[in-house]
Parts: structure tokens; sequence; C-alpha cells
């Protein structure tokens, strides 16, 4: 190897920002990398997990066996590798790369086989999967990534998009299989409960519990049976609780945003602008 300035590979990184979050046994890292000079670094070796590359500027990123051993899979934009736990892979960057955003997705495994029961496949975690593309898998982590921190109301989104990216990676097919369709009971006791807990934090695997499924053949039955997420008909019920508060006067939007189940004054404000419009807005506001 030869690295830039006569530098150590690991030294060539000028700055790292990243944000963590967690979802349903999923750790998600939206990393940002600034580099000066050829890169490399262990990749995930203590878990099992997924790297998605999101950008790359002036280079390119690959994963690598052996730190001495060039990849020989072509490169291809926003191309991913699945690493099983106590694999040695490596990360390098070629010395033209000065900046790249990636993804870092790691699995509680043991959580995420109670939660998928049948649909979980753990062979499909015991072997690198390196520079693969998926559209799929990428436009769910480019959600994930970009929702925004303090979105409180959003448990159920981000625990369906990781369930999602999971069920994906687990089922090793083009669709993860189809388990029939909910019952008339099941879908009315998911409904109800988030009905009456609309001011309370849900997540997917207490609706899972409730009708007595997975958490994937979940998400998909019930978006099957109403035509919507299980997060946007929460948020659909939210906004038009909120609505109804509002039009009542009675309550400050600070109080309306409390009782809807919205983080805070400000995200309250955003979803009705974004759903109504902002004279419709300004209109209950005043109200």
């Amino acid at each position: 190897m030869d690295p830039a300035d006569g530098e150590r590979p690991h030294e060539n990184v000028l700055r790292i920002e990243t944000r963590i979050r967690n979802w349903n046994g999923v750790t998600v890292a939206d990393v940002h990398e600034y580099t000066k000079g050829e890169v490399l670094h262990p990749l995930l070796n203590d878990e099992t997990g997924i790297a998605i590359a999101l950008n790359e500027v002036g280079g390119v990123t690959e994963p690598r066996i052996r730190p001495d051993l060039a990849c020989t899979l072509d490169h291809r934009p926003n191309h991913m590798t699945l690493v099983p736990r106590g694999m040695e892979l490596w990360g390098h960057a070629t010395k033209e790369l000065h900046y790249s955003r990636y993804a870092l997705l790691l699995f509680d495994l043991s959580k995420l086989q109670r939660n998928f029961q049948d649909e979980f496949r753990p062979e499909m975690f015991e072997r690198p999967r390196m520079r693969f593309t998926d559209t799929r898998i990428h436009s769910l982590v480019e959600m994930l990534v970009e929702m925004p921190a303090d979105d409180a109301s959003s448990a159920l989104l981000g625990d369906s998009l990781t369930a999602a990216v999971f069920a994906l990676l687990s089922t090793g097919e083009a669709e993860p299989p189809e388990r029939g369709r909910l019952s008339e009971r099941q879908l009315l006791l998911v409904t109800d409960y988030l009905q009456d807990q609309l001011s309370r934090r849900i997540e997917l695997g207490e609706l899972a519990a409730l009708a007595d499924t997975s958490q994937w053949h979940l998400s998909r039955a019930f978006k099957a049976a109403t035509g919507l997420s299980l997060y946007q008909w929460q948020l659909e019920r939210r906004l038009e609780l909120a609505q109804n508060l509002l039009s009542e006067g009675n309550l400050p939007l600070e109080a309306v945003a409390v009782a809807a189940g919205f983080s805070d004054e400000m995200q309250l404000r955003r979803a009705l602008i974004t759903r109504f419009g902002k004279s419709a807005f300004l209109k209950l506001s005043r109200a």
C-alpha cells in the first residue's frame, strides 16, 4: 500500500460525523466521513450488520477480505456489504476520495429472530455479501437516515422500515413470502389500539403481539387491508385529532401537539402545513 503523504491509512480520516438511532433490534448509524488520502479500517467485525454507500465524492470505497487484497467485484453506486459477526472485513477508500456518506445497520439477531419467527433465516447472515445492490433496501435506508432526529412520533415508521430491510435480507428472495390477510378481528384490534393510544409512542412489536403475528406480516397485511402503512394510518388519525382540537379552540398549539402524539409544537405545525396547506393551518391555529 502507498498511503498519501506517507501516513498510515487510518490517520487520513479528517473528520467523522455520526448520528445513531435505534429501532426494533436494529441500530442505524448515519456516517459522514471526510478524508484526505487512502483510508483503511475494520468494517463491523464485532456485529452482524450491513454497510451501505450513500454518497462518494472524488473517489470510491470498497470492502476487502484482507487489508492488502483489492475487491475483485465491480464498483457500483450505492453498493452494500453484509458482514457476519466475527468475520474480519475492511473498508477501503481510494486516495482520491474526500467525502463519503454511508449507513451502518447493526442487527440484534436474537431479538429479530423473536420478532420474525418462521420468516427469519439465520443462514442468510452467516456469510459475507460484498458490493451487492438492492434499490429497495437503498430506498428504505435513505428514508431511515433522513428521518428528523426530534421525531419521537415516528416510532412505527422506524420500526417498519428497519423490519422491511431485515426481511429483504433475511428471505434471500425477490419479495418476502406472503402469509395471508389479517382477519377482521386482528385489524380491529390494531386500529382500535392505535386510535386509543394516539398520544403515546407505539412500537411495531406491541401491535404484532396484539394481533398474534410477526411484525413483517403485520406491516404488509395492514397496508394491503387499509391502503396505508401503520405509520401513515396513525399519522392520519393524529392529524384528525389535532384538527378537531384546534377547531374547538380550547387548547394552545403546544397542548394539542402533546395530546395528539407529536414531539412538540413545531413538529405538529410542520405536519399540519404538509397535510392541509399553510392557509388552512393558519385558519385552524386562529380558531
